[in-house]
């Protein structure tokens, strides 16, 4: 989570955090490579030591992509508010939470056959979601075009243009 929609104002940023470590972590370990615009944000809204003193909240550095693969693949439900991260949830079929309110990779979401729904900054709705995303079943799907030959069909409809 670092988009400025979900980390910049307190009044939205102190809802979604209560709810990590008052609900989230209380139901499983939860992991947190934590995005430095988040931490400083947490710093300066006095957020920081509930973060840090959470149990069961593993705050970590930020981490390249195959360690974010490797967590991606084990994780029972992921939150996040990244495009990359839906694309990797639905092709591993990881539960996902989008913590943003549009998307520019609508064939992740779930309503489209991928693992991911939109829930804004809402915390009734990002609850309402959680809970309702832990009973569902994890469901790998690699969309139609996923399939590697991406640049070779630009190029032939560049060639067919020229």
């Amino acid at each position: 989570m670092h988009r400025p929609s979900n980390v910049d104002e307190k009044e939205i940023l102190e809802p979604i955090i209560d709810f990590l470590c008052d609900e989230v972590a209380s139901d499983m370990p939860l992991l947190w490579p934590i995005h430095p615009r988040t931490q400083q944000r947490l710093k300066d809204f006095g957020l920081w030591e509930k973060v840090s003193g959470t149990k069961d909240l593993i705050l970590m550095h930020p981490i390249g992509y195959h360690e974010m693969l490797r967590l991606n693949m084990d994780a029972s439900i992921m939150l996040t508010d990244s495009g990359g991260l839906q694309e990797e949830c639905t092709v591993l079929g990881t539960p996902c939470l989008t913590l943003r309110w549009n998307t520019e990779r609508p064939i992740t979401l779930r309503e489209h056959g991928g693992a991911s729904v939109l829930v804004g900054n809402n915390i009734k709705r990002i609850r309402d979601e959680y809970r309702n995303t832990l009973s569902q079943q994890r469901k790998p799907v690699r969309p139609e075009l996923w399939d590697g030959g991406t640049a070779g069909r630009c190029l032939e409809a560049i060639l067919r243009k020229g």
